[in-house]
């Protein structure tokens, strides 16, 4: 009798051990966000300018955001090309949510993240306080790449969450397309 008291809070054990051990180890973890896709004519008009631009620096603070205390980070954009709106100059300043100061770290899922040297086309809006960001966060932001025969190509952001109904969005319009396609595509949304 006595060993069967003690043979049931192993078991248990035995069975809290072995659902652990296959929920950490053996399920896939999930790192995904979702976003409402957003139309190609509606990210330009929401839009101040669309540029070809690569970051050359960038420094994070903290700041006061909708009420709480957030990491931001700043983005010097070398603007190479307009392709609508008119930048107010050569360099573009522009602010995205998340980043480093110090050992502390913030990740804001589906956000843009500008690197350094990275050409990209971005679609850039003012925020409530003047500032610029990135519209509709990593949706309005699309590394441009060289490919072998030279022509250069627009691939969706590596930060892009996972969209709701995708067909027919900005996403699936740009994405793949080579840069001068792009820009038709954005003067045509323009238009609309």
């Amino acid at each position: 009798m006595l060993a069967c008291v003690f043979m049931l809070p192993r078991r248990h054990l035995l069975r809290l051990a072995t659902a652990f051990f296959c929920l950490t180890f053996l399920l896939p973890s999930a790192h995904a966000s979702i976003a409402r896709a957003i139309r190609l004519a509606d990210l330009v008009r929401a839009s101040q300018h669309v540029v070809v631009g690569t970051p050359d620096s960038s420094f994070s603070r903290w700041e006061n955001v909708a009420g709480s205390k957030r990491i931001v980070t700043y983005t010097r954009v070398r603007v190479e090309e307009t392709v609508a709106g008119v930048p107010s100059g050569a360099e573009l300043l522009v602010r995205t949510m998340g980043g480093h100061v110090g050992k502390i770290g913030q990740i804001v899922h589906g956000e843009a993240v500008l690197k350094h040297g990275e050409r990209s086309l971005l679609f850039v809006r003012p925020e409530v306080d003047g500032r610029l960001a990135v519209a509709a966060m990593a949706q309005g932001h699309y590394p441009v790449r060289a490919e072998r025969d030279g022509s250069l190509k627009v691939t969706a952001s590596p930060s892009l969450a996972k969209l709701l109904r995708p067909e027919g969005s900005a996403v699936a319009r740009l994405s793949g397309q080579t840069l001068s396609t792009c820009q038709r595509l954005i003067h045509e949304a323009a238009r609309q």
